[in-house]
């Protein structure tokens, strides 16, 4: 059965596949006509391919009153299915045709071409024939010129479309990097990011998770869900879903917006950062998109996380910002039950990689925010430093100022105290100034050390000698308490390059202090042994006593100027003795010991 006119024939299907102010189904249901006239057949239809399903989804046909519509015919199934299967041409009786597939009823055979550009399959032609007569061989080279002018106008279509595709993602893109660039709060920033890959109809997803890692605790944390179709039902009074353009949902909407069940489920689920657990560890570990199509048996299976959530298809795309994983974002389609597509992936991905920077953005901005705070609160405690310092400044020059003519009260006092019997009332008088004068001395000598600039007179020192001498100076009290001295000091110390008497002064303070808070009986505990402070050889000296130990509260003050706990203190022997260790480049500290008592360890630096 030749063709008449072939010239004609593919001249006009030329201009079809060329009249592109029409779309691509009109042209090939003219291209289904003019096939039917040229060959003389009862009909011909023409099948879209969709390759990533394995099935035909799309047909135009003669038989048909629309210009296009749906159908499925899986790879491999009647006369269509089967050419496509193949990518080969086959003959069969109408007897083979898919239920999908139209006839009139009267065909004898349906041949069935398949319509390839290069390697790929974009579509089949199928031809109904009233007669058992093949094509003869003009006819198939006509039929190959009208399926590649066929090929043309399918291909120009897919690519179109795929130019629609890529140019909505990257203005779906451009429009949330905008919005996520305009907000700086953290969990303004993260509800945008959720709601702009569950937002439009129908969503991108219908759900969306975000897990942030902490890789301190090896713990990746549930920090907002939202799910748009479907699911948990949101309060009454919950404000609609923002578009990705917008940003006028307030605060107190975005709390409310975390009320909601899915997202209560999500922040209370905590999983470990293990890649052998789960698979949004492995995302996250591996830095790359995850697709689980079967969470019930792919390895790792979590069965906890397939309970809470469903056990549906979802994927995982890691958050990543300067090189850095800071969490990841989890999508599925619980609700409709759509299966992930290769171009969602690809979308999930883009975004991600923008959701990563924006969010990494918000942490530095509030990172910076921070340190300018801190900055701000370091400068007020400076200026406040500075009024204080011109206050010990004045201090001190009234310190010296009193405690000339202090001196001479506390003489005169001392004389007229010989003159009196010791059972008089004058005596005791003049006893009372004369003991709160060597008080206020006491107290005026503590001011004036600590306010004055410390100078240092280097001399090698025997930590062991200094020990032995400011326990003999304190000898008379210890004994008078009946206080137990034990001392543990090691032979063979390095001596220590400091000033003797200022270092004797600070343990002369500790067994001081240790005496007042001991009950008469108690042990004061002292030990010399080698150390190291920042790498250098040290000695170290550890004072312990049996007293009733430090109040926890009071543990971070104990070092402050004027802090004192005792009745007629000064609340300067600790922070002058911190004072003088700090000069000389060592450390102070103190702690409760676990059998009762506090306990003060010096490290004093061999050579500072």
């Amino acid at each position: 059965m030749a063709a008449q006119n072939q010239f004609k024939i593919a001249s006009n299907a030329i201009r079809i596949a060329n009249s592109t102010e029409h779309p691509h189904h009109v042209r090939l249901k003219a291209f289904a006509h003019l096939i039917t006239e040229a060959f003389h057949c009862s009909s011909a239809t023409i099948y879209l391919a969709d390759e990533r399903d394995h099935l035909l989804h799309r047909k135009i046909s003669t038989l048909l009153p629309d210009e296009i519509s749906d159908c499925i015919i899986p790879f491999g199934k009647g006369v269509a299915g089967r050419c496509a299967a193949h990518a080969r041409p086959i003959y069969r009786g109408i007897s083979s045709l898919h239920p999908h597939e139209p006839s009139l009823g009267t065909e004898h055979q349906v041949h069935a071409h398949p319509i390839i550009d290069g390697e790929r399959l974009l579509g089949v032609l199928t031809i109904g024939l009233p007669d058992t007569t093949l094509l003869d061989g003009e006819d198939l080279e006509l039929l190959q010129v009208l399926l590649i002018e066929a090929a043309g106008i399918i291909r120009r279509k897919r690519s179109r479309d795929d130019m629609n595709k890529r140019l909505e993602e990257f203005s779906f893109l451009y429009r949330i990097s905008n919005a996520m660039l305009s907000t700086i709060k953290l969990n303004r920033l993260v509800h945008l990011i959720l709601s702009a890959i569950t937002s439009g109809t129908p969503p991108v997803f219908d759900r969306a998770m975000l897990f942030l890692a902490n890789e301190r605790t090896e713990i990746l944390q549930g920090m907002t869900g939202i799910a748009r179709v479907g699911g948990p039902e949101p309060p009454a009074d919950l404000p609609p879903a923002p578009t990705p353009d917008s940003l006028n949902v307030s605060d107190e909407e975005i709390a409310l917006l975390q009320q909601t069940e899915f997202c209560r489920l999500v922040k209370a689920t905590r999983l470990p950062l293990d890649s052998t657990q789960n698979h949004i560890s492995k995302a996250v570990l591996d830095r790359q998109l995850v697709l689980v199509r079967a969470p019930r048996r792919e390895s790792p299976i979590d069965r906890s996380f397939n309970r809470k959530f469903g056990g549906t298809p979802f994927a995982i795309a890691p958050l990543i910002a300067h090189n850095q994983v800071i969490g990841a974002i989890v999508v599925d389609n619980c609700t409709s039950g759509r299966s992930i597509t290769p171009d969602e992936l690809n979308l999930l991905q883009l975004f991600t990689n923008q959701a990563g920077m924006a969010a990494e953005n918000s942490i530095l901005y509030n990172r910076l925010e921070e340190t300018n705070r801190n900055l701000h609160e370091t400068q007020e405690r400076l200026l406040q430093g500075e009024k204080l310092a011109a206050i010990g400044q004045m201090a001190a020059g009234i310190a010296h100022e009193i405690k000339n003519p202090l001196v001479s009260v506390g003489g005169f006092a001392g004389r007229l105290k010989k003159r009196f019997p010791a059972d008089t009332e004058e005596w005791q008088y003049a006893d009372l100034i004369t003991r709160e004068v060597q008080h206020l001395e006491t107290m005026l000598t503590d001011i004036l050390f600590f306010s004055k600039k410390t100078t240092i007179c280097y001399s090698r020192c025997s930590i062991n000698q200094i020990i032995e001498d400011a326990l003999s100076v304190v000898a008379l009290p210890i004994e008078e308490k009946g206080i137990k001295v034990e001392k543990i000091l090691a032979s063979r110390l390095p001596s220590v390059l400091g000033d003797y008497q200022q270092i004797r002064h600070v343990f002369i303070n500790l067994f001081s202090n240790a005496n007042d808070v001991m009950e008469p009986g108690g042990v004061l505990e002292i030990e010399s042994l080698p150390a190291q402070i920042d790498g250098s050889r040290a000695v170290s000296v550890k004072v312990s006593d049996t007293g009733a130990g430090i109040l926890l509260e009071h543990i971070h003050t104990l070092f402050s100027p004027f802090f004192t706990t005792k009745e007629k203190g000064t609340g300067l022997g600790l922070a002058i003795a911190h004072k003088i260790i700090t000069a000389h480049g060592g450390t102070i500290t103190v702690k409760n010991r676990e059998t009762g008592g506090a306990e003060f360890t010096v490290v004093i630096p061999v050579s500072p």
